[in-house]
């Protein structure tokens, strides 16, 4: 009887091992898919998604100015998958998902109200031939102050005129290492665009 035990053991870890690898599996996936309000796509592109009240809309250019839950506004561009702008008005509360903004430069301004080297913004479309989503990509040139850095994932958030805040993802991080919260910058970027604007079930 012994005999015939020790020459089960092995079959019998095997068949232990198996059932806990079974178990394991899921687990893991099912962290993985978690669902979250921040979504991270095509590797370091951060997706944002929130509740906001639209402002204005501008259905030519696709651009929409939007109102955060701190009463601060943000301007976002609608991309071509989102198909219902032209429902979308001013008054509505929309969830929005959204990537940042990319900053093609960002230097902190000297004393005199100079930037550092003195870059001169980039010239507005000419008029008759209004940007949109669709067909261009559109340098905006401002100044603004720096109220938040994440240094490890390349972030900046500025807060510009009219309490207009923008989220913008800095690739130069020597740049992004050259200035720190409080600096006023001057910041040349090209505008978040939205991937989805559905309408929100309740405001908040």
């Amino acid at each position: 009887m012994s005999h015939h035990f020790l020459l089960s053991r092995p079959l019998v870890l095997a068949a232990l091992l198996a059932t806990v690898a079974a178990c394991m599996a899921p687990a893991v996936h099912a962290e993985g898919s978690a669902p979250s309000p921040r979504k991270a796509r095509s590797g370091s592109v951060e997706m944002i998604r929130s509740v906001l009240e639209v402002v204005s809309v501008d259905e030519k250019s696709r651009r929409l100015l939007l109102k955060r839950d701190d009463g601060n506004t943000l301007t976002l561009v609608a991309s071509p998958s989102v198909r219902n702008i032209g429902q979308i008005r001013g008054g509505d509360f929309v969830v929005a998902e959204y990537g940042r903004a990319q900053a093609d430069s960002i230097k902190r301004i000297s004393g005199n109200g100079a930037s550092n080297e003195g870059k001169t913004p980039p010239a507005p479309p000419a008029k008759g031939k209004t940007a949109t989503a669709r067909n261009a990509k559109v340098v905006h040139s401002i100044v603004a102050d720096i109220i938040a850095i994440d240094d490890k994932k390349g972030f900046a958030t500025l807060k510009g005129s009219k309490d207009n805040v923008i989220d913008v993802v800095v690739t130069d991080r020597k740049a992004l290492a050259a200035v720190k919260i409080g600096d006023q910058v001057r910041l040349d970027y090209t505008d978040a665009v939205a991937i989805s604007l559905k309408p929100a079930r309740s405001k908040r």
